[in-house]
């Protein structure tokens, strides 16, 4: 059912201009960390937040359990992606 992953991180957010070194560096040890999970994964940054998207199949727990091993990751939300159907 959940085929993406939204990463929330704490200090990063507080840095200054060299935020972005930080962020990319943080998205480094995510793709490194799933590396050892099956599955492709991608993984994206997007205005402060950051996205892992699975492109195949994957182990929900194995996957939890690698990305809980990064640090400074301080939650893992996991995002169920629905179709928008408008107002009507």
């Amino acid at each position: 059912m959940y085929k993406s992953f939204l990463i929330k991180y704490a200090e990063i957010g507080v840095k200054g201009k060299n935020r972005y070194i930080f962020e990319d560096r943080l998205c480094d040890q995510i793709r490194y960390a799933l590396t050892r999970c099956e599955g492709e994964f991608e993984v994206t940054k997007t205005q402060g937040r950051i996205y892992v998207n699975a492109l195949t199949d994957f182990d929900f727990d194995e996957t939890v359990d690698n990305l809980k091993t990064v640090f400074g990751i301080s939650a893992i939300c996991p995002v169920v992606h629905v179709e928008d159907e408008g107002f009507e």
